[in-house]
C-alpha cells in the first residue's frame, strides 16, 4: 500500500510541475511594433539579440502605478534576448523564478514565447502575484515600441489589457 501511495505521489508531483510549467507558457501572437525604431528593429531577426532589459515601470489600465520589488537577492525582473545561429531565446528573472522560451521577430511583428520556469517557493504573496501577471503578461503584449533603432535604451510593451510595461536596457549579456 505505501509503495502505491509513494508512486501516487510522485506521479502527482510531476503532473503539478508539468501543469505550473504549462502555466508560464504564452506567446504573445505577434506584438506589431509601434514607431519606426522598432519597426527597424523588427525588420531583422536579431536586431534585440544580446540585450538585456530591467523592467522599470509597470502602469496599470486604470493609470496607477504597480510596484515592482526585486527578487531576495536583490535581483530586479530582468528580460534578456539571446541568439545563436539561428536559436533565438528570450529568459531572465520574473522575481522569484527563471523562465525561460524564446522570440522571434518576423514580418514586423515581436513574438515571445515563455516556456518554462523554475519552481521556487515565491514569498511574500505581492511577489508571487508579480510574478504570475508578468509571466502572463509576455503572452499578451499587443505592440511594443523601442527609443531608438540602432542601440535603444528603452523598451515598451503595451499589452491587450491596456497595461504599459517599460524596461531600460542593461549590461548586454556575452555574446555566445
Amino acid at each position: 500500500m505505501s509503495s502505491f501511495l509513494s508512486s501516487h505521489c510522485r506521479l502527482l508531483g510531476v503532473g503539478l510541475l508539468a501543469a505550473a510549467l504549462a502555466g508560464c507558457a504564452g506567446s504573445t501572437g505577434g506584438a506589431r511594433a509601434q514607431g519606426a525604431a522598432a519597426a527597424n528593429a523588427a525588420s531583422s531577426a536579431d536586431s534585440l539579440a544580446q540585450t538585456s532589459w530591467e523592467l522599470v515601470r509597470w502602469t496599470q489600465a486604470s493609470g496607477g502605478l504597480r510596484n515592482i520589488p526585486h527578487g531576495d537577492n536583490g535581483e530586479p525582473i530582468q528580460l534578456t534576448f539571446l541568439a545563436q545561429g539561428k536559436e533565438y531565446r528570450a529568459g531572465g528573472f520574473s522575481g522569484c523564478n527563471r523562465y525561460m522560451g524564446t522570440y522571434k521577430l518576423e514580418a514586423g511583428k515581436l513574438f515571445i514565447e515563455a516556456r518554462g520556469a523554475t519552481r521556487m517557493a515565491c514569498v511574500p504573496a505581492e511577489r508571487a502575484a508579480l510574478e504570475n501577471d508578468y509571466l502572463r503578461s509576455l503572452g499578451a503584449i499587443d505592440t511594443f515600441t523601442l527609443d531608438s533603432g540602432g542601440a535603444p535604451r528603452h523598451l515598451t510593451f503595451n499589452l491587450r489589457g491596456g497595461d504599459v510595461l517599460e524596461f531600460e536596457r542593461r549590461q548586454d549579456p556575452p555574446t555566445p
